[in-house]
């Protein structure tokens, strides 16, 4: 099975039935955030916040949307499970959230959280799927494991979505084999009315917040050619590209008048993570399209961590994320199809 649609056996009998019967809005708002780490039980509690750090910003993240995606950095389940071998501890980390931190993305409103990353296996098989079963009891929907859980479709206010996940990971659905994004969407194409992809790529850390538009070479590993990549997914019918892993963010592009984000940075991380600098100021994107997936404007809400108060995400009252993405859009990607207002507005030209 492919599919991490548990609850839709037919979803493409579902949207045909629920279309007639509920309007689909012309204009659809997804919010889409970055990496997802809320803290972590291993090697110790000590990783441990005291609180739930996305309680402050949980109301600009549920304001005016249809749908809100993140990437979950780590894996999300309380013990058991073997931890994998970190040969190089200064470029390796394990991630396990208890399934209680579980509930804050919950309450925060996520819909969809992709798991092809680099940490979705950082317990091998048993932490992913511990990690899908609880993400099954919260009712988030999930994707990217190759050939076991690829795509999932959540039908909502009259309108049904795909979301994929995409990582350079062994297991994952890749972002360096292209036929296998081809057939997924492909596949899920006449189910959905927008098709939403979110993959992980590209180096890492402030060295890398430029889009090389080549190959990425990271701690010795291919992490994919991320513009390509993007490209290949909306040719073969994605409407929306997010991107994660760079831990930074990077530049955003229109292409064929659809939507692509390169990295939404760290969004919400706790512990072992570099916060200092551009490491940690992220995005949070509004994004309008139509019903059938096409863009038509957006906005940048800068959050901020400060990595000694550990207070989890805030509004930055200096905009840094948002300066990143208008300095890198015009400097990565020259051909001047987005505007991006100091007010956070993207607008298409």
């Amino acid at each position: 099975m492919v599919s991490c649609s548990e609850k839709t056996k037919n979803p493409g009998a579902l949207l045909r039935v629920r279309s007639s019967l509920v309007p689909i809005p012309d204009t659809l708002t997804i919010t889409a955030v970055g990496d997802i780490m809320l803290g972590s039980n291993y090697p110790s509690r000590s990783g441990l916040p005291e609180k739930n750090i996305l309680e402050k910003i949980t109301p600009v993240l549920r304001e005016n949307t249809q749908i809100l995606l993140g990437n979950l950095e780590g894996t999300l389940f309380d013990s058991g499970g073997i931890p994998k071998e970190c040969h190089n501890p200064d470029l390796c980390f394990v991630f396990r959230m208890p399934f209680s931190y579980g509930e804050y993305l919950q309450k925060a409103g996520f819909d969809f959280l992709s798991i092809a990353n680099n940490h979705s296996g950082d317990f091998g098989y048993f932490g992913r799927k511990a990690t899908q079963k609880n993400l099954d009891l919260l009712g988030i929907h999930y994707a990217g494991i190759l050939k076991q859980c690829e795509y999932s479709l959540k039908e909502k206010d009259g309108t049904t979505y795909a979301f994929i996940g995409a990582g350079h990971n062994g297991g994952l659905v890749s972002i360096k084999r292209y036929s296998d994004i081809k057939r997924i969407i492909r596949k899920v194409r006449p189910q959905a009315d927008v098709i939403i992809v979110m993959f992980h790529g590209g180096g890492e850390g402030i060295a890398y917040q430029h889009v090389p538009h080549k190959e990425e070479e990271y701690a010795g590993e291919n992490r994919g050619n991320v513009v390509e990549f993007a490209h290949v997914c909306i040719d073969a019918g994605a409407d929306i590209v997010f991107g994660s892993g760079p831990h930074v963010t990077r530049a955003i592009e229109l292409y064929k008048n659809k939507f692509i984000a390169y990295s939404l940075g760290n969004f919400a991380t706790y512990g072992n993570f570099n916060l200092k600098g551009a490491n940690g100021k992220a995005p949070i994107l509004k994004i309008n399209v139509s019903s059938n997936g096409n863009f038509i404007s957006g906005n940048v809400i800068s959050t901020y961590q400060i990595e000694d108060t550990k207070e989890g995400p805030g509004i930055d009252p200096e905009n840094q994320a948002l300066k990143y993405i208008q300095t890198l859009t015009r400097e990565d990607f020259p051909d001047g199809k987005l505007e991006i207002l100091d007010s956070g507005e993207i607008r298409k030209l």
